[in-house]
């Protein structure tokens, strides 16, 4: 479900429902720039599980405002939003990793807001 900000430190901001569905689509196009993980940092220490978006490519074409982190290895940047990554398995299907299953998730997007995915799956 929309809403304007996600996060404890607004990691993941829209100025609208338009920004956000067009992120959703940057998200399930499965073509190797992004990514969804949680990762078990408890495993290594550190206080708890972080939902992260990874991105390997350099200055994704968004409209949103993302608060990106340093990226390790082949991941450029990564924005840590537990609330967001939860938002997109809870409401519109989104499992982790790479590869998403399109007819589920745009499932999910009201009429109204398909051109706005559409065009996230084209940038």
């Amino acid at each position: 479900m929309y809403q304007q900000n996600f996060g404890t430190q607004n990691q993941v901001q829209f100025r609208n429902e338009h920004e956000y569905y067009q992120l959703l689509g940057y998200l399930a196009k499965s073509d190797g720039t992004s990514s969804l993980v949680w990762e078990n940092n408890e495993d290594q220490g550190a206080w708890g599980s972080e939902g992260r978006i990874q991105f390997f490519v350099q200055n994704p074409p968004l409209n949103c405002t993302l608060t990106h982190t340093a990226g390790n290895g082949n991941i450029v940047t990564r924005v840590n939003c537990n609330e967001f990554v939860q938002n997109l398995q809870r409401d519109h299907g989104f499992v982790m990793g790479r590869n998403q299953n399109l007819a589920n998730i745009q499932a999910t997007i009201p009429a109204q807001f398909q051109a706005d995915f559409n065009a996230g799956l084209a940038l």
